[in-house]
């Protein structure tokens, strides 16, 4: 019975070791770059998720009850919307004056987030926000330009940037 010689087995080995390197190699390039092709998807849809919640609040409001005057921009806004306060089923109270609702707050914190604070309750919108400007233009009362942006940066060090912008029409 003849068997293998030690050099066989050593050349068995290192075509072994060389093929798993390979495939080990392979993954780990494949997983990175399914990883990094993410982040711009995921960018996009946390500024138009962003965008959509801020223009579902802000249409509500009326031009008088934001804390952004015509012809001035900040990074934050405050406004409120009409709620039914005295829960009659209407938002108009029985001298026909609309009812608001707490302050809506919408601004990025710290950290990059996003946050919608109402009343004592906060939630985070979306994450990894790199702007947010809020502009009304003088001539037009009822408009509200709203600037976002996102950027975020991969574990390799590569940076990725998207932004929206949207133009809102407050009610009268």
């Amino acid at each position: 019975m003849k068997g293998f010689t030690l050099l066989e087995v050593l050349v068995a080995i290192t075509v072994f070791l060389v093929v798993a390197l390979a495939l080990g190699y392979a993954l780990v390039a494949g997983k990175s770059a399914l990883l990094a092709s993410d982040i711009p998807t995921q960018l996009r849809q946390d500024l138009i998720f962003s965008v959509g919640a801020l223009t579902h609040d802000l249409r509500q409001t009326a031009p008088s009850k934001t804390s952004i005057g015509a012809g001035t921009s900040a990074s934050t806004i405050t406004f409120r919307i009409p709620e039914d306060t005295d829960s009659d089923g209407d938002v108009v109270d029985a001298a026909g004056n609309i009812e608001w609702g707490d302050e809506i707050t919408y601004a990025v914190d710290g950290q990059g987030r996003l946050i919608r604070s109402e009343g004592v309750s906060s939630a985070v919108v979306a994450p990894d926000i790199s702007l947010l400007q809020f502009s009304r233009p003088a001539a037009e009362d009822a408009i509200l330009q709203i600037d976002i942006a996102a950027s975020k940066i991969d574990g390799q060090g590569k940076s990725y940037q998207d932004s929206e912008q949207a133009v809102v029409k407050m009610r009268n």
